[in-house]
């Protein structure tokens, strides 16, 4: 028989391109177990709706603001609450002032951001912008045709000044307008020292 029995070894595979990070102001990093300070405090309660700040968790780059909310329907119609809630394919962050969810914070500079910046002066994602960066990553939710639960996550970078920090959030439609909370900034950059690394 000519030739071995077993067909030759298989080609070494092509090395894999190097893995794609996402620039710090996009999300919090990858590789820290963060530090958390429970808030659990309510921004704002109407007769359909609670909105509320759950913990603030520090990276040493920034703060993840993490806000729930709980929706019940009263006299809505089916498209409002439909609209309200992001079911049924409606988008709550078309850039309709009336429906949309919107969260911003001053700083004790006088220094404000929202998570509306970059969508009004058209900056592109992948550009690192000047100042700070305020990016609402949404969350899990659900819910029916009576009741609907959700989450958004605040992604602020870089670290705020030293001071407090107002937290702003306006929801029109759901009959929110501006309200605050204050938070102690300077107490979440001293929790810096308490992030950890995922890996040794």
């Amino acid at each position: 028989m000519d030739g071995s029995f077993f067909p030759p070894p298989s080609p070494e595979p092509e090395p894999e391109p190097p893995a794609q990070v996402s620039p710090p102001w996009l999300q919090p990093p990858a590789d820290e177990y963060p530090a958390r300070l429970l808030v659990r405090e309510f921004l704002a309660q109407t007769d359909g709706t609670a909105l509320a700040v759950s913990h603030v968790d520090v990276y040493s780059t920034g703060l993840l603001i993490k806000i729930d909310w709980e929706l019940r329907r009263l006299d809505e119609s089916r498209a409002d609450w439909q609209l309200a809630t992001g079911m049924g394919g409606f988008g709550l962050d078309s850039g309709d002032s009336e429906s949309e969810r919107r969260f911003g914070l001053a700083f004790a500079d006088g220094s404000v951001v929202t998570t509306v910046d970059r969508r009004r002066t058209r900056v592109r994602f992948d550009e690192e912008p000047t100042g700070w960066s305020l990016m609402d990553h949404g969350g899990g939710g659900g819910g029916g045709d009576r009741r609907y639960s959700s989450s958004s996550r605040l992604w602020l970078w870089p670290l705020p000044p030293v001071g407090p920090i107002e937290l702003v959030a306006e929801w029109k439609a759901r009959g929110i307008n501006e309200v605050r909370l204050v938070v102690d900034g300077s107490a979440l950059r001293d929790m810096v020292t308490n992030v950890r690394s995922l890996w040794p």
